[in-house]
């Protein structure tokens, strides 16, 4: 069963770029003791079994915390305000819709307070214009402000991308509670990917033992081939990037046998997932959203569940040595 009420605060507490605090801190105190984390400020933050070492990964499921938003830049030369960069969508989009800002180095959503956008042409380029008590010029981080709803089978909300996935790939971890399992969170995927190559430098130099990487996130339905909102895929390409197609159609085959619902398919768009292929085996999971990168969109619960239990009877089928080795040597 999905516990909405830690969906719900996952989804609505705000995260963006690598001032991802608010959202780590919610993490940690959901996977407890057990677990203990390697965190890199403006990279990742890996959570493993207390008593394992990176060494004994084989396991990794990878997810992003940041949202859409945008940063704080100077004042606005021609009137009260902040210019800012928008990422993810135009600024009339965030212009329109209600908004929160907080401090870069913000540490709970409490943090957080109300500010008010509008689009101005700067330049000759659209620029949205924030005004609000609290901003700070080149600290301050912008997002939507909404609350999540559950209404039979849809999700409703703000950062249901990326935080429908990261929650499916958090339990997935938990029910699996293995000391060669680990959880990866990176930061900055809607605006810099390269930040997660923090991570993939660090796995290279200290997890040998890698057998498969899973990057699970939200593409929108209209980017992924016979998409459903109830069913997870995964992803053999994302746009014109490879993601290991043959341990991807090898997998598929494995997982239908056993009765896992999802189906095999390719997308238009993409994540982080490419930088982490050259470490080991790499599948992309995906579970799309109804619109994309909105104050508002929709997801399913049905969905949800059915991505937890393939994420975990991915990482079961590698433990138990049935998908496709990394290496094959012939003498």
């Amino acid at each position: 069963m999905i516990d909405t009420a830690f969906l719900k605060a996952l989804t609505e507490v705000p995260s963006v770029g690598t001032a991802c605090q608010p959202i780590i801190h919610l993490l940690q105190g959901r996977i407890g003791a057990a677990y203990v984390s390697r965190w890199v400020s403006d990279g990742y933050i890996l959570f493993q079994k207390r008593s394992a070492t990176t060494s004994d990964l084989k396991v990794l499921y990878v997810a992003h915390l940041d949202e859409i938003g945008g940063c704080v830049y100077g004042k606005y030369a021609d009137g009260d305000g902040y210019i800012t960069r928008c990422w993810g969508n135009n600024p009339s989009i965030y212009a329109n819709a209600k908004l929160q800002a907080f401090d870069y180095l913000a540490e709970s959503a409490d943090e957080a307070f109300p500010v008010v956008g509008c689009v101005k042409s700067i330049d000759n380029e659209e620029r949205m214009v924030l005004t609000g008590e609290g901003i700070r010029a080149y600290r301050t981080v912008f997002t939507f402000r909404q609350e999540t709803t559950f209404d039979g089978d849809t999700i409703a909300g703000k950062a249901l991308d990326p935080r429908v996935t990261l929650y499916s790939a958090l339990e997935a971890v938990l029910q699996l509670n293995s000391p060669e399992v680990g959880l990866l969170c990176v930061m900055a995927e809607e605006c810099a990917m390269d930040v997660a190559r923090k991570a993939v430098v660090y796995l290279q130099e200290n997890a040998p033992n890698l057998q498969v990487i899973v990057n699970a996130d939200v593409p929108w339905i209209r980017n992924i081939g016979e998409g459903r909102l109830d069913m997870p895929a995964i992803r053999i390409f994302e746009g014109r990037n490879f993601i290991d197609p043959m341990v991807g159609i090898h997998t598929a085959d494995v997982l239908e046998r056993k009765g896992v619902e999802f189906h095999l398919s390719a997308a238009r768009s993409g994540s982080q997932t490419l930088l982490f292929t050259p470490l080991a085996p790499t599948l992309s999971i995906a579970l799309p959203s109804d619109g994309v990168h909105l104050p508002i969109v929709n997801m399913s619960l049905k969905g949800t569940q059915r991505c937890v239990t393939l994420l975990k009877a991915v990482g079961e089928a590698s433990l138990n040595g049935e998908l496709l080795p990394t290496a094959r040597v012939s003498v």
